[in-house]
This record gives C-alpha cells, structure tokens and sequence, in this order.
C-alpha cells in the first residue's frame, strides 16, 4: 500500500464522517473524522518529497497538516463549526475521488 493510497483512503472515509457530522448529532463522527484527516493529511506531505530527501520529507509531512489545521482553525472561528467542518469534509471527498480516478496504472511508480 503507497502512501497514496493511504491518504486516499483517509481521506475519502475522514471527509464522509465530516459530511456527515453536519446533517448528525453523532459527535463520534467529528472525532474519527478528524483523525482520519489527519492521516490523511500527514500521507499527503509526505508524497510531496522525493524519498531520498528523507529529512524534507518528515518535516513536509509535519507541517503540512498543522498548515491545514491552521486554515481550518481561522474558518471555524469566522463560520458555524458545523458548516466548516462540513465544506472541509466535502472538499476531502472530493480530493480523494479525483486523487483515486487520476491514479497512475499498476506496476509505474
């Protein structure tokens, strides 16, 4: 399993139970969300770094997730958590379809 796949997969399942939290009353769907997302998220820094820059790599796949916390923190402050929650969850679906339908065939790398 690629890391693609990994934050492929996150992200579809992490994006629905955020979706879905907005239409719930199921709290236990924003947490798991929220740590799925962040697998999700953490998988995808580190496919922005070549393999051999190993040091790069764990710093992008740190930091890239606490970058999108931070955008998620300053829109839940300006809107109804709810309504954030479920705009990023949709937007993660939505990364993880296109992600899944443009990935590259069986045995290229």
């Amino acid at each position: 399993m690629t890391l693609r796949s990994v934050a492929t997969a996150f992200g579809l399942v992490g994006g629905l139970c955020w979706a879905a939290r907005a239409f719930s009353d199921q709290e236990v769907l924003e947490w798991a969300g929220f740590a799925l997302l962040a697998v999700a998220a953490i998988a995808v820094g580190a496919t922005l770094v070549k393999s051999s820059a190993m040091p790069l790599r764990i710093f992008v796949a740190i930091a890239f997730p606490l970058l999108a916390l931070s955008v998620w923190a300053v829109a839940r402050d300006a809107a109804p958590d709810r309504a954030v929650d479920a705009v990023f969850g949709a937007v993660s679906v939505v990364a993880a379809v296109v992600a899944w339908l443009t990935r590259p065939p069986h045995g290229n790398h």
